[in-house]
């Protein structure tokens, strides 16, 4: 996008996951963390082997073909703000992305989400969801942003929001 650059998360990315994922507020509405092997990691990180065992699931899930995250990258400052990615790439694919708090409130997501489903639309889907945690406001104002609208569905206590593309 004009601001940010989309590249696959990988363990490049290790220092950048630590410095967002070992902050408190990142992870509050994220549910259980796991790893490749589906065993828990318990957040917020303390090591940056933490955070890596979450690039580690995302790389896993990238290679068996249900899912992804990009790093995004703000370019004037070159600088890993968060990730974005898709939690299944089906026809209905669920969007999820998390942020380093520095750098909320910039719009920089709705710029990130805007590119993501485009780029998932491009690809075949044909609907985004997002399960949310009714609490949380700044993903809910995300989602309206982005288009997506409010169901009666609930996963875990998360509401599912949607949007056909």
């Amino acid at each position: 996008t004009k601001r940010l650059r989309l590249e696959p998360l990988s363990m490049n990315h290790s220092k950048g996951m630590f410095d967002m994922w070992r902050q408190a507020a990142v992870q509050e509405y994220s549910g259980i963390a796991q790893d490749e092997n589906r065993d828990e990691i318990y957040m917020p990180a303390q090591t940056q082997h933490d955070s890596d065992r979450l690039i580690g699931f995302w790389l896993k899930a990238a290679n068996d073909g249900w899912g992804f995250r990009w790093a995004i990258h703000l370019v004037a400052e070159d600088s890993f703000v968060g990730h974005i990615g898709f939690n299944s790439v089906t026809a209905c694919s669920e969007i999820a992305y998390h942020m380093n708090p520095q750098y909320w409130g910039k719009g920089l997501m709705t710029e990130a989400a805007d590119a993501a489903i485009s780029c998932r639309r491009d690809a075949g889907a044909i609907e985004i969801e997002a399960f949310i945690e009714p609490e949380n406001t700044g993903s809910i104002a995300l989602a309206v942003r982005l288009g997506m609208n409010v169901s009666d569905r609930f996963s875990g206590g998360a509401q599912r929001y949607y949007m056909f593309v």
